[in-house]
């Protein structure tokens, strides 16, 4: 536990020591931002009966900017140890391959974590917004802003969920060439693969195997949580994918290792 320990803290400092890390997060916070005033327009336009939390993630600039974050944090994980040389070197170290992808995929995670802890302030937002206008406007009770602790929670297990097996992917992705650009090409063809094939119903109708997809469908996940319908098979879904990258990951790294 000591070599991942190692590694996550190496790899979690670039992020926060580098411009790099400040760059992605200014980044998707101002996308956040954008989000939430959309959604205050909303609010102001009309009532309405899903919470806050439900029109920040079906914004439509949401998708754009989260499954591209994913690409931005894991491009450079593996692809760079391999450009410059110091993953044979790591790897001949007394430091098994999985305690590599293990640190390195923790520390892209929870990056990928920080990235989201504003929205545990908006229900804050929320109550300030709501006493502001109370306190000095003649308010309709329906305008006001809503949310409820089951949007919220299952906003973010749903975001979380999706991060963890995205993160994996763009790790996997990473380990497959010495490319940084070559590895977030990849990742962002293999998440965008992933999100259309949740959209095959909608695109080719009904049919006996579409269970299938509505089941793999990203968008439908969201929705469901996001409404505060939490379900246990995106649960499984998500974290078995994960854990089955990740695998996969560590027998790539192997298998190029040993044949070179």
């Amino acid at each position: 536990m000591s070599a991942i320990y190692t590694i996550f803290k190496k790899e979690i400092r670039s992020f926060f020591l580098t411009p790099y890390g400040w760059v992605i997060l200014a980044f998707v916070l101002a996308l956040q931002g954008l989000s939430l005033s959309a959604t205050l327009k909303i609010f102001q336009t009309a009532p309405q009966q899903e919470g806050i939390l439900f029109f920040i993630v079906h914004s439509q600039m949401f998708w754009f900017y989260f499954l591209f974050i994913f690409p931005l944090i894991t491009m450079r994980s593996l692809a760079e140890e391999e450009k410059t040389g110091t993953l044979e070197s790591l790897l001949t170290a007394p430091v098994k391959t999985w305690q590599v992808v293990m640190g390195k995929y923790l520390a892209a995670y929870a990056f990928f974590i920080v990235l989201w802890l504003p929205l545990l302030l908006y229900p804050f937002v929320g109550d300030m917004a709501n006493w502001y206008v109370e306190a000095n406007y003649n308010y309709d009770p329906g305008m006001m802003l809503s949310y409820r602790f089951a949007d919220w929670f299952g906003t973010l297990s749903i975001i979380f969920l999706m991060g963890a097996w995205f993160t994996a992917l763009g790790i996997f992705a990473s380990s497959l060439t010495g490319s940084q650009i070559i590895a977030g090409i990849t990742t962002i063809g293999l998440l965008v693969f992933i999100f259309f094939l949740g959209l095959v119903p909608i695109l080719w109708g009904e049919f006996p195997a579409s269970a299938i997809f509505h089941y793999l469908s990203c968008t439908e996940n969201l929705d469901k949580f996001s409404s505060g319908l939490v379900d246990s098979r995106p649960f499984v879904l998500y974290i078995s994918m994960t854990v089955l990258t990740l695998a996969v990951t560590v027998r790539t790294i192997d298998y190029r290792r040993w044949k070179h």
